[in-house]
């Protein structure tokens, strides 16, 4: 056992509300949890944005500007500015027998004597997850001697339209929805305390709280103790909470001779799993693709999707094209032709790849995107922000047809492990060479990640040539990958 720490954080609390062997091994096996990965880093470093905007919200603040870790020396400049009566403070620390807490905005009310506790959180709407976090919260800085008058959560409005973000925050107070919990606190923070002294990690078993309410970091090292195979019941296509009710009958493995009332689909990789053979409806094929007319336009979009919105007339967390990569197919005797777009600075992308986009697409023909819910949803959405082109915008709607359910209706092979992305379907059916491993840039929130460096005035220059070449391959490679699949569809036909 390691020693434990004085103080322990709200953030390490909460992981022992979602799971009592969680907050074990963050404090005594930190090692067995995953890294964070750069996606996780990325919504850390928005969340931390989000809460910087919303102190504009209560201007004049001092700011505890002690390092994270620095839980003391927080502590000791809160408790001057409290004895100062200051009257609003950012990220005021707080403790109580050894929990330890901090909260976004409190501000003092000179009438009542109390503080109000303002918590920001970056979803568009409060989520249960947030009135446990926030009761924690709440409850060390009570028994720390805080009197509080009122507790709120500050969220995002999916309502706010940039440019005017002057509404960007919706306030809910939840003083008293947080009564409720509140008896059930200290039970709850002796429990977890309790489990951390113990000799010996909990024995928890894996369920719902892996992933809800959010991932857990050791998740990989509990599935591994409990021999949880790659493909299992639990990664059906479709299986939702039902999984967990076949898991608590011991149906872990796909062969399982117990395992029924499945959907036809489930019930497909169930064979294809027991007799390792793929599985291909030719007939289905030809039917479902036979609509499809040259040319034949593979589209994919990459955007960016900033909490705190920056274009005109957008919302928090609303798409924003900033790429795409077309490759035209003319007919089956001619060769591909390709077109593309890479936004690279500040400005909105969207009058700029708007006039790139039609010249790309053409005036017939079908137009390909493999989970097409995703292009389609852009381009409406282009088509109301664009006066100029809404009515050719629209008229592309039609167009769009999608390999996505052409392969789920009608092949599986067990190389696809459950998945039917195209990152999975395409080297199962294509080979390695259709991999996107090793790539600088090689999903969409790395494309994501990529544009925002792209367009940072700290860049160096050299950087920004990289990233550019490499948001343009990746791009590229999405649409010649979706191209090599539909070509492979109709040789099958």
């Amino acid at each position: 056992m390691r020693k434990l720490p004085k103080l322990l954080s709200k953030t390490k609390i909460m992981r022992g509300y979602q799971c009592l062997k969680n907050i074990y091994l963050t404090i005594h096996n930190p090692d067995l949890e995953a890294p964070i990965t750069p996606d996780q880093q990325a919504v850390f470093d928005q969340g931390n944005a989000v809460g910087e905007i919303a102190r504009q919200k209560f201007p004049g603040g001092v700011l505890v500007d002690n390092k994270p870790w620095d839980f003391f020396g927080s502590l000791k400049k809160t408790r001057e500015l409290l004895a100062q009566k200051t009257e609003v403070i950012y990220e005021a620390a707080f403790e109580f027998n050894g929990c330890y807490a901090r909260a976004d905005i409190i501000q003092y009310s000179q009438d009542t004597k109390r503080w109000k506790i303002y918590e920001v959180k970056s979803s568009t709407k409060l989520k249960d997850e947030h009135l446990h976090d926030v009761g924690l919260q709440a409850w060390i800085m009570a028994k720390s001697g805080l009197p509080i008058e009122q507790i709120h959560i500050l969220h995002l409005n999916p309502e706010c339209k940039y440019p005017n973000l002057d509404n960007l925050f919706i306030a809910v107070d939840v003083t008293d929805k947080l009564r409720d919990l509140y008896p059930d606190i200290q039970g709850k923070v002796a429990t977890i305390f309790n489990t951390i002294k113990d000799e010996n990690v909990p024995s928890i078993d894996i369920g719902p709280h892996c992933t809800t309410p959010y991932d857990c970091g050791f998740k990989d090292f509990c599935w591994k103790e409990k021999n949880i195979p790659v493909v299992s019941v639990l990664n059906l296509p479709q299986i939702k909470s039902k999984k967990w009710d076949l898991y608590s009958q011991g149906i872990i493995h796909l062969d399982d001779e117990r395992l029924g009332d499945l959907t036809p689909l489930q019930q497909r990789v169930v064979e294809v799993f027991k007799t390792d053979q793929q599985f291909i409806d030719i007939e289905g094929i030809k039917k479902e693709i036979s609509s499809w007319q040259f040319p034949l336009i593979f589209l994919d979009f990459e955007t960016i999707n900033p909490a705190i919105p920056r274009y005109d007339q957008t919302s928090p967390y609303q798409q924003v094209p900033f790429q795409f990569s077309a490759h035209i197919w003319e007919s089956p005797d001619k060769e591909l032709s390709h077109k593309e777009y890479l936004h690279t600075d500040h400005s909105d992308p969207r009058p700029h790849l708007i006039p790139k986009l039609m010249e790309a697409c053409g005036a017939s023909g079908s137009i390909v995107a493999y989970y097409q819910q995703f292009e389609s949803s852009r381009i409406a959405e282009l088509a109301e922000f664009s006066n100029e082109h809404r009515d050719d915008l629209s008229a592309l709607l039609p167009r769009i047809v999608d390999p996505l359910p052409v392969i789920r209706d009608n092949i599986y092979d067990n190389k696809f492990e459950c998945s039917f992305s195209l990152k999975s379907v395409a080297p199962a059916i294509l080979g390695d060479d259709h991999s996107y491993d090793g790539m600088l840039v090689g999903n969409g929130t790395a494309a994501q990640r990529a544009f925002e460096e792209i367009i940072a005035d700290s860049t160096a220059p050299e950087r920004k040539q990289e990233l550019i070449s490499a948001s343009l391959e990746y791009c590229k490679k999405d649409t010649q990958v979706m191209v090599d699949l539909v070509k492979w569809l109709f040789d099958r036909v």
